[in-house]
């Protein structure tokens, strides 16, 4: 095989007219077609298909757009034997035309291929010479809404909140959910999710510590807000995402796109992609320590607001934007910005693009100083040529919204609403007229039946609890709740076998040590059963106990009872793999269960009004883990050394998050 390179330019008078012809994916412009349509891929690529004027027909796929820089990268996929790794790219500068493409043909044929792709680009650049003083018109896409919102509660630990439409998502396919940065919260997204709320089903995330949402007990990591993600989207019960991120809310679609890659319909990165996860060590060093040196002087966020505003605003920025961000900035606690601080400087990788297998659009402000356009710029080319490299075709945008700063969705709404329309026609399933199948619906229903219905039994305890009230609670009909679970014995067993289950997800993980695995799964069940409502419905079971020993019983045989089995064989499995050695497997679990937490939850059992302090729970975890791998672990001497890691890690971290509550 021969590789040939073909280049052709034009100087003219009138680029940007030109522009709006080649951006034109699916025009018959060019004299050499005779017809031309576009297609949607299953996978969102824009697809043309068209016939020559030679007879021919052809498919080529969009790879790489930039109505910014006026560049289209584009592959050939069908319509000329035996040419392989067909790679065309059209773009101009302020007076040229540049035309080109790559391939690999065999030299017997390449050269006549070659040469008749020369003329073609030829005839299509005079076409555009002579005809670009008269161009169509690009249509706007500019998006309004005044639709009403509604802030829902997650129940799962830690407390997270979400802002969508009040209308709810019934017909959830497909979930567009925005993600905010450091210093902002879900309500900077209103303008998109008004926007979209009437095509598209939409939620906006506050996270941890954010807004409505709670900060959970533990330095938050990446993974937690990857899991918060997957939270959101089960409650919703969708089946794929198009997550809209900003700024660290950037960062953090981009990681979950390295670890779910088959759960995305489409990914929006604007304001950022890669925040500290190329930096060096000192790098990173020096930007958490600037950037958190205004709390070690004892000021709050409301404090520096000020100072943050001013650096993410761009030059044109109205009074009210400035507002909205101060406002923004104000909520946030010392505690909370500390932990996103300190999680956005420690990543746990570089990324790998070519696991992404959506389409991507990046976008960032004009004036971005934390953000730039040639930054961004570099990155969509690098996300472009590691795609390109495997054996899947990139689909790639990058545009640069005009007279914006580093929140370039408040201070532009119509422009970002407009771009992000446009992507979202071309991702599959992403509308709300998009059919969602009949198990779609059901595991809607299902979800809201049982955060309803955890609801009401923590409130009222079993017997006070009514089906009708649960029904209602969670806006389907009475039938419907009996036709899914049964009667209130079976939707109560199944509130707590969800509970359950998420206990005794982190004993599971594939790639977990030992240690990670004990200690995730510590921290995990402390956070969920010292949640106010499991508390409450704890207090409820054993006061009706003497009474109703059957659904005492039921509690026991989904709940703890389960859970205890759980984690029998976990135990059972670390002894086959010979890393604990255990004479009575069922006392080496009680052991385990007792030892990490039994004291504080018995505590907080009776004490109603405190609140779990995170110092004493490590005390209680590390502890009880410690003696747990003395007694059991059969390499007791590395078990405990990463324990201790363990420990001193979060000791540091609880110290400083204290350190700045006290100034």
């Amino acid at each position: 095989m021969k590789k040939y390179e073909i280049q052709c330019s034009r100087d003219i008078e009138h680029t940007q007219k030109a522009w709006t012809y080649i951006r034109d994916f699916g025009s018959s412009w060019h004299p050499s077609v005779a017809n031309n349509k576009v297609e949607i891929d299953a996978t969102g690529a824009v697809v043309r298909v068209f016939e020559g004027t030679d007879g021919g027909h052809y498919r080529e796929q969009i790879t790489y757009f930039s109505d910014t820089d006026q560049l289209m990268r584009y592959a050939l996929t069908d319509g000329i034997e035996g040419v392989e790794r067909y790679r065309g790219e059209v773009s101009t500068t302020k007076n040229t035309i540049h035309w080109g493409a790559t391939f690999s043909a065999p030299a017997e044929t390449g050269d006549a291929i070659a040469t008749g792709t020369h003329t073609i680009f030829d005839n299509g650049l005079d076409w555009l010479s002579a005809n670009s003083s008269a161009s169509p018109t690009v249509k706007s896409a500019a998006l309004n809404g005044n639709t009403a919102l509604t802030t829902t509660k997650l129940t799962d630990a830690p407390h997270l909140s979400v802002l969508s439409p009040a209308h709810g998502s019934e017909s959830c396919w497909s979930l567009v959910l925005f993600v905010h940065g450091i210093g902002g919260n879900a309500s900077n997204w209103q303008s998109q999710v008004k926007a979209l709320a009437e095509t598209h089903n939409v939620a906006a995330l506050d996270l941890r510590g954010y807004g409505s949402s709670a900060l959970g007990r533990k330095q938050t990591h990446i993974d937690d807000y990857c899991d918060d993600i997957l939270k959101v989207m089960h409650h919703f019960g969708a089946r794929k995402l198009v997550i809209v991120g900003l700024s660290m809310g950037s960062w953090i679609a981009t990681s979950f796109a390295m670890r779910h890659p088959q759960l995305l319909a489409g990914l929006v990165l604007a304001g950022g992609c890669t925040g500290m996860s190329e930096a060096g060590v000192d790098e990173r060093t020096r930007f958490l320590q600037a950037r958190a040196e205004p709390l070690s002087k004892g000021k709050t966020p409301a404090e520096f607001a000020d100072a943050v505003v001013e650096l993410i605003s761009g030059p044109s920025a109205s009074e009210q934007h400035r507002s909205t961000l101060h406002a923004s900035m104000s909520e946030i606690s010392s505690e909370t910005y500390l932990d996103a601080l300190t999680c956005f400087c420690n990543p746990v990788e570089r990324f790998d693009y070519s696991r992404i297998s959506c389409p991507v659009l990046l976008v960032t402000g004009e004036h971005d100083r934390l953000a730039s356009p040639e930054e961004i710029r570099t990155v969509s080319h690098k996300m472009y040529s590691t795609i390109d490299e495997t054996q899947r075709l990139p689909d790639i945008r990058f545009e640069v919204i005009s007279d914006a700063g580093h929140l370039c969705n408040l201070e532009q709404p119509e422009q970002f609403n407009s771009l992000l329309q446009v992507f979202l026609q071309k991702t599959p399933g992403s509308t709300r007229q998009a059919t969602p199948t009949r198990e779609t619906k059901r595991q809607l229903k299902s979800r809201r039946i049982l955060d309803a219905a955890l609801e009401e039994f923590s409130e009222q305890g079993f017997d006070g609890v009514s089906m009708t009230v649960i029904a209602k609670r969670a806006g389907v009909s009475k039938p419907t709740l009996y036709q899914y679970f049964g009667d209130k014995d079976g939707l109560f067993a199944r509130v707590l076998q969800e509970g359950c289950d998420h206990i005794m997800t982190p004993l599971s993980a594939p790639d977990g040590s030992l240690v990670d695995r004990l200690w995730d799964f510590s921290w995990t069940y402390a956070d969920f059963v010292l949640r106010p409502d499991m508390l409450s419905l704890a207090r409820l079971v054993l006061g009706e106990a003497s009474r109703r020993p059957d659904i005492a019983s039921i509690y026991h045989a989904a709940g703890p009872g389960k859970a205890f089995k759980g984690l029998m064989a976990f135990i059972q499995e670390c002894v086959d793999a010979n890393q604990l050695d255990v004479d009575d497997l069922e006392y080496a679990a009680q052991d385990l269960w007792s030892l990490i937490l039994s004291g504080p939850r018995d505590h907080h059992l009776h004490f109603v009004s405190e609140q779990p302090d995170s110092v004493r729970l490590l005390r209680s975890i590390g502890h009880g883990l410690k003696v747990f791998l003395k007694i059991y672990s059969t390499n007791s001497a590395d078990d405990l050394l990463a324990l201790s890691l363990k420990v001193d890690a979060m000791e540091r971290t609880l110290a400083e998050k204290l350190r700045v509550k006290e100034q």
